[in-house]
């Protein structure tokens, strides 16, 4: 699975590199392009209005039209690349280099020529019905009032950037071939460093400090699941040992009855430790079950309204032989509480959590049982003046068959799962609990439970 991931990861930077350099490239050719394209428009602008303000400059030296069209048409009349017209104020074409004058129609409207006739020069771009080519015009107005134009087509450009374009292309490949080459280069030398981390040792100076969140996230997660793994095995364990414990006892006392073993007036006796192994075996069955079910459920399908108080007042009342046989004091205050969830869960909560006060209390002692309103929501506490628990052990208590006392839990009984229980309970209905101790002087715990959202 690391090795497959590791290929995505290796194939991911490639791409990443190579795509981002050949964006990079094909960005920069175009950009290129642009660049020689508006460059090339400003230069021929700039070669024209240069050549149009000269030529307009001998013109205005000559005293008639005669003299100007012979120079006119000894300068240009052989010239290709550069269109010359010469106009009169009225806007008759008397001079065209690459079209007979005398055929072409008014040039007064023309945009160029107007605007030179308004504030000595204008510049156009248009298709020409004359030449039938996409031109460039730019006019500039005579001493004496007349107009002279010059044109290029610009599909001179376009020849230029056709021939550019072939060129470049040639180059893009060039790059992208070299690209890849580098990339493979590039994501090799980056990949170096992440195959030579040992996963289960990983060396922290000698990682990328990008990585590092994602490295120390797996080291969280292997901890994680050798604590789950260790959990699991001393649960299994610890089942092993609650499950045996009972089956040997009625093992052991049913072999006594058939062997004959046991006197005629112990068998009654024999018998009632059979069916007092067997409910304990059932009740430690049943609340593994009830633990399995909750580990599977993802939340409560259908809450109810809960009245809270009820159900600790009950459960109370349930459990007031126990509270007589061990000689404490209960004390119930609170007021209507209300909260959404489900009451059989909610039941079983109250009921471990007064019953561990019951059974871990001391002769004598008391417990003080709360329910109503707190600044985080709806609170239901149970402090008692117990054996209590030392300050390792509170993280661990509501792990499954922890005991804190080994040796106490023997005389009170009960699976050892009743707060594994209350634990699991309390995450389906989001509320907290907080639990504080001292040994040798009592536990309180509370269970807030938030309104929803």
């Amino acid at each position: 699975m690391i090795k497959k991931q590791t290929r995505t990861i290796k194939n991911t930077i490639f791409r990443n590199v190579f795509f981002s350099v050949c964006t990079a490239a094909a960005s920069a050719m175009l950009a290129l392009l642009v660049i020689v394209f508006i460059f090339y428009i400003n230069s021929m602008k700039s070669e024209i209005i240069s050549s149009t303000s000269h030529t307009a400059e001998y013109l205005n030296h000559l005293t008639d039209n005669a003299a100007r069209l012979e120079f006119l048409h000894a300068m240009f009349d052989d010239m290709q690349s550069e269109r010359k017209t010469l106009i009169t104020e009225n806007g008759n074409v008397i001079y065209d280099n690459d079209a007979d004058a005398d055929q072409m129609e008014n040039h007064l409207a023309r945009p160029e020529v107007k605007s030179a006739m308004e504030t000595g020069s204008g510049e156009a771009s248009r298709s020409s019905k004359t030449v039938g080519k996409r031109i460039y015009y730019y006019a500039t107005k005579l001493d004496d009032g007349m107009i002279l134009r010059s044109a290029k087509p610009l599909n001179v450009i376009s020849n230029t950037i056709s021939i550019l374009i072939p060129a470049c292309i040639l180059l893009m490949l060039l790059i992208i071939m070299g690209t890849g080459v580098v990339s493979k280069h590039i994501t090799r030398k980056i990949m170096k460093p992440i195959y030579s981390i040992d996963i289960n040792n990983i060396d922290k100076d000698n990682i990328y400090q990008e990585l590092l969140p994602f490295f120390e996230r797996i080291e969280e997660e292997n901890a994680e699941k050798e604590k789950t793994e260790a959990i699991r095995r001393e649960f299994s364990a610890n089942v092993s040992h609650e499950l045996k414990t009972p089956l040997t006892s009625i093992s052991g006392y049913a072999q006594m009855i058939t062997n004959g073993m046991a006197k005629p007036e112990d068998i009654t006796m024999f018998g009632l430790k059979i069916e007092k192994e067997a409910e304990r075996l059932i009740l430690l069955i049943e609340d593994i079950i009830r633990l399995s079910n909750l580990d599977e459920s993802s939340g409560i399908a259908e809450p109810e309204q809960i009245r809270l108080d009820e159900v600790v007042i009950e459960t109370i009342s349930h459990l007031e032989p126990q509270i007589k046989h061990r000689d404490v004091s209960v004390y119930f205050s609170g007021d209507e509480s209300v909260i959404l969830g489900q009451r059989t869960l909610i039941c079983e909560l109250c009921y471990n959590i007064i019953d561990n006060a019951i059974k871990y209390n001391k002769p004598g002692g008391r417990i003080d049982v709360y329910v109503g309103k707190s600044p985080e929501g709806t609170e239901f506490s149970v402090a008692d003046t117990g054996i209590g628990i030392a300050e390792e052990d509170l993280e661990r208590i509501f792990e499954r068959f922890y005991r804190v006392d080994k040796s106490h839990s023997k005389t009170v009984g009960g699976t050892g799962l009743g707060l594994s229980i209350v634990k699991h309970a309390a995450m389906l209905h989001n509320a907290k609990i907080d639990i504080q101790s001292e040994l040798g002087k009592g536990t309180t715990i509370k269970v807030i439970f938030t309104p929803a959202e």
